[in-house]
This record gives C-alpha cells, structure tokens and sequence, in this order.
C-alpha cells in the first residue's frame, strides 16, 4: 500500500473538504488549482484500478 502525505493544498484557504466531497472555492491560485487536481488524478487512477482476483 502507498502511502501519501498531506498535500500543502489542503492548508489553503480555498479548499473545502468536505467527507467525500473535495473541491476548491473560485478564485484559487493557479498553484492551489495545479497541486488539487494532480492530486485528484492519483485518486482517480485507485478508483479506476481493477479489483485483485
């Protein structure tokens, strides 16, 4: 299993985290957009992985 830090996004003061509902209020800086969604990707790709057999 990997592991993953806290990604520095999570700090901002855009970001709503919400259990099971993350999203980024408007008006976030580019560099808050770019990290949440680099991040949200990685999550989806574990979302999307084939179950074991």
């Amino acid at each position: 299993m990997t592991l993953m830090t806290r990604p520095d996004f999570t700090d901002s003061p855009y970001f709503v985290g919400e259990p099971g509902n993350w999203y980024l209020l408007h008006g976030a800086p580019p560099k808050v957009v770019k990290e949440f969604e680099a991040f949200m990707a990685v999550l989806h790709q574990f979302d999307e992985a084939p179950e074991p057999p």
